[in-house]
């Protein structure tokens, strides 16, 4: 097997702790996985040797892994699905990988051999490991369980890792806000050097340019007759990247910059041509040009040069030469100037005024406070917190440079200080204290602890945090002999809230539920979110006689609607519930149970509570069972899919003559004899194989009804059921084609039947479809009109040719008003847009002596005839 692809994931995904999971899957369970991403193949290699490897290949076909990935889809609740193969004793599973929101990631293939199903005959390898169905299914389960687990851990830890980068980038802004006060600090002590203006203005430079990491920084002087311009001063990072030869006697002309502006230039800047001609005769690649005015004018310019290497400047990097350029200034000012003590100060106040970290300047002998900027006066805006501040600034014993974790009583924030000895501005030694706020990296640091076991979207605790509390009250309930409990909600048909209303107002409902279930003062907290839209409610020993209060007030919770963005919602949920005192050890074998109790009540109508016992695992044992079944018959072609037909009647003269019949499906199963559309239908589209049997109805149908057409019945028309599954498919139009033509049948004869319900999903694709139908020549029935909240938009938008009204109106239309006027009403509208009436459902003579009241011309129902066998209908009505 190739295991030169690995999992195309955004989560760091280690394929070895994929590969340890599938030895462990394999080894303690009998069985052969294999893990499969969506897109980029195989994930592990095979656990085995290379004769039962060889078995597997040749037994679980590459066609047959690929219909397993195929079956799952993004978003849906399915993840397992079974597959049949040529033998019974063989079986195969895939199990669903998907991330955070649903979205198919990968696949456990799983195969297992039923060592109680091998025929006497058939001889396998010894080395072969072997099972049975029971314990197969058990271990998909577990294997589900597992993967679901795991991946939600590898998506917190991805988010975690995301946030830590953030994390990364706030210290970053520390060191770079503290590497710039050290920097800062060191240049303001040489504006009081008594050192000459080229020497100050040469270290100056050179921390400057360290600072910056650009290759050149320099002076720029323009001649007295402001003609040209000479390099005075120059700091190079290495020497034989000096500039100052080239730039002697430079006519001021040549340098484009030379204005009287500032300019900031990037690599990546589109240069105006004078620009270019000067960034490429010297090499320069990015540069910045500050002008350093006497007397409100240009005497120079301060330059930052990049020479080879691309570099994007920063804001911080502006900010912090211009900073320097105030400096350079002060210090040249001071120079030809006797008011040093005043410009100096000046250009303290400008640097420091709107610093982002806040700083106080003072002399500790005289106790006097020199100097504080605006940040400073913000940030200890409490009388508590400035005295408490003052005790730092004065004592001698905070003598270390950086003093971190200090926290302000008053404001309730922390900070970071350093503490420099400088010279100021009149000469006197003072002390420099800055404070950096760093109450946002500490709140966010706390975040992340939090985080690692709690749900960022609802605030509940998370899985991990479940399990953890379960193992613990399994261990505490097993000491007390007592008796707790743990329940599963899990939401019906929520993938729908967020298709139809939009995933920010799915979150908005998980949020209310959340808060709802976890506000049940017997819950005390022990609500957790453990899956998108799963969550499990913990009742331990202490308030488990409270149990089925807890239960009322959840589906209490349930009984009334969700207030989304305005509008009233209803959503329903399935309950799963574990009893727990000695039956059960860990908390994956609870999950296990809740998983199977939940299964058990979505597949019994959803909205409803079940409780996990035995006969909760041989439910689902039996839905498996019948899903086999089914696919089996699939599988084996349409012979076990029978069409039955009942007549519908059309009066001529007030007397019922046979109009043609209603094709219906019933699946005569070897194992399970007749079944009722109503109990395999559902299943049928689940397994996505609603389509193979919904075209052998429509070929059969149409074949008999042409087979009568032929035969003296030029009249009768067949009714074929279409379910929205079977119209979502991309071919039910080239099926309906091909019928047609094989069978050369007249397509006015032909009717497809849609329910009303439909309407409600999305008209206009409804539209579009049957529209598309009855352009072939067919006809289309609205099916069950007037069941639930009918509309009589629907006959004015829908290509319909016939309405036919629901059972529960006919049944009632003798004795109910409403009934009967609801049916003169649309017969009486029918007739005056040419669409026939169908009553259905009719049983009683009373019910026949009502239609011959209305404008309904055609009928249905037990009192004429029962679905038949397409012989028996021959015999009876041809």
């Amino acid at each position: 097997m190739d295991t030169g692809y690995r999992l195309n994931l955004d989560l760091e995904i280690n394929s070895e702790d994929m590969q340890s999971l599938q030895e462990a899957f394999c080894k303690s369970n009998d069985m052969y996985v294999m893990c499969i991403g969506k897109t980029n193949g195989q994930i592990t290699s095979f656990s085995g040797t290379k004769s039962e490897e060889d078995f597997v290949d040749r037994e679980f076909p590459s066609e047959l892994r690929r219909e397993i990935m195929d079956s799952f889809v993004d978003g849906t609740a399915e993840n397992i699905v079974e597959r049949f193969g040529k033998e019974d004793y063989l079986m195969y599973r895939g199990v669903a990988i998907r991330g955070a929101k649903g979205e198919f990631l990968g696949v456990w293939l799983c195969f297992g051999i039923n060592k109680e199903l091998i025929p006497d005959s058939i001889q396998l390898p010894q080395a072969l490991k072997m099972t049975t169905l029971e314990a197969f299914d058990k271990s998909i389960l577990l294997i589900e369980t597992l993967t679901k687990y795991y991946f939600a851990e590898k998506i917190k830890i991805q988010d975690l890792k995301n946030q830590l980068i953030h994390q990364q980038d706030a210290e970053h802004d520390i060191k770079y806000k503290l590497k710039k006060n050290e920097i800062m600090t060191d240049i303001l002590r040489f504006m009081e050097s008594e050192n000459s203006f080229s020497k100050i203005s040469e270290d100056i430079l050179r921390d400057s340019g360290n600072y910056l990491k650009c290759t050149n920084a320099a002076l720029l002087q323009i001649s007295e007759n402001n003609t040209s311009v000479d390099m005075i001063l120059e700091w190079c990072s290495e020497e034989e990247a000096s500039l100052k030869e080239k730039f002697q006697q430079v006519p001021r002309i040549e340098l484009p910059f030379m204005n009287g502006k500032p300019y900031t230039i990037s690599s990546d800047a589109t240069l105006p041509e004078a620009f270019e001609i000067f960034f490429i005769k010297y090499g320069i690649k990015a540069a910045i040009f500050l002008p350093i005015n006497i007397n409100d004018a240009t005497a120079m310019y301060l330059c930052f040069f990049v020479i080879g290497n691309d570099r994007k400047w920063s804001v911080e990097d502006l900010r912090f030469a211009n900073d320097i350029k105030r400096i350079l200034h002060t210090v040249l000012v001071k120079k030809i100037t006797t008011n040093s003590l005043a410009s100096s100060y000046n250009a303290l106040e400008v640097i420091l005024k709107n610093a982002g970290y806040g700083i106080i300047v003072a002399d500790i002998n005289t106790k006097e406070v020199l100097y504080k900027n605006d940040t400073y006066n913000q940030m200890f805006d409490n009388e508590v917190d400035r005295t408490a501040i003052m005790d730092i600034v004065f004592d001698e014993k905070y003598d270390k440079p950086e003093l971190n974790g200090y926290s302000a009583t008053g404001s309730g924030r922390w900070y970071d200080i350093s503490v420099n000895n400088i010279s100021w501005v009149d000469g006197r030694n003072v002390r420099m204290v800055t404070f950096y706020d760093t109450t946002d990296l500490r709140l966010y640091q706390k975040k992340i602890e939090q985080q690692a076991k709690q749900d960022t979207l609802t605030g509940l605790f998370n899985r991990q945090a479940c399990e953890k509390d379960i193992a613990l009250e399994l261990h505490v309930a097993k000491k007390a002999g007592a008796e707790f409990a743990v329940l599963m909600i899990d939401l019906d048909d929520f993938a729908s809230v967020n298709e139809g209303m939009g995933y920010k107002v799915g979150d908005e409902l998980l949020e209310y539920v959340a808060h709802s279930i976890n506000d049940i003062s017997q819950i005390n907290g022990k609500c957790y979110r453990v899956g998108g839209d799963e969550f499990v409610v913990l009742v331990s020993h202490e308030v488990v006689d409270h149990l089925d209060y807890i239960i009322k007030r959840i589906k209490n919770l349930f009984d009334n609607p969700w207030i989304l963005e305005g509008v009233e919602y209803y959503c329903t949920m399935s309950m799963g519930c574990v009893k727990i005192k000695d039956n059960i050890d860990s908390a994956i074998d609870v999950f296990t149970s809740l998983n199977i109790a939940v299964h058990s009540a979505k597949n019994k109508g959803k909205n409803r509570l079940e409780y996990y016992d035995d006969k909760s695992k041989e439910i689902i044992q039996e839905k498996a069972k019948l899903e086999r079944a089914l696919r089996e018959a699939t599988n084996e072609g349409d012979g076990e899919f029978e069409v039955y037909y009942q007549p519908i009647m059309e009066f001529v003269n007030g007397i019922p003559l046979c109009h043609g019949a209603e094709a219906l499906v019933r699946w005569n199963s070897k194992e399970y004899g007749l079944v009722t559309p109503d109990k395999f239908i559902s299943e049928a589209e689940k397994l996505r194989v609603m389509d193979k049997i919904g075209n052998h109805v429509i070929e059969e149908a149409v074949k008999t009804c042409k087979h009568w057409n032929d035969f003296g019945f030029p009249e009768y028309g067949i009714n074929i059921n279409l379910s929205a599954y079977q119209l979502s498919q991309k071919d039910i139009l080239e099926t309906i084609d091909a019928v047609i033509k094989k069978t050369d049948i007249n397509p006015g004869n032909i009717t497809f039947e849609v329910t009303e319900a439909l309407t409600s999903d999305d008209i206009e694709w409804m539209v579009k479809s049957l529209s598309a139908i009855r352009s072939r020549g067919c006809k289309i029935a609205l099916d069950d009109f007037g069941k639930d909240n009918s509309s009589l938009m629907n006959i004015r938008t829908m290509p319909i040719d016939v309405i036919k009204i629901d059972k529960s109106l006919a049944a009632d239309m003798d004795t109910d008003k409403y009934s009967a006027a609801f049916i003169k009403a649309i017969s009486e509208l029918a007739k005056a847009v040419d669409i026939e009436v169908c009553a259905t459902g009719i049983e009683v003579d009373k019910q026949v002596e009502e239609i011959s009241r209305f404008s309904v011309n055609l009928a249905q129902g037990y009192y004429f005839d029962r679905p038949l066998s397409k012989a028996d209908f021959e015999d009876k009505y041809l």
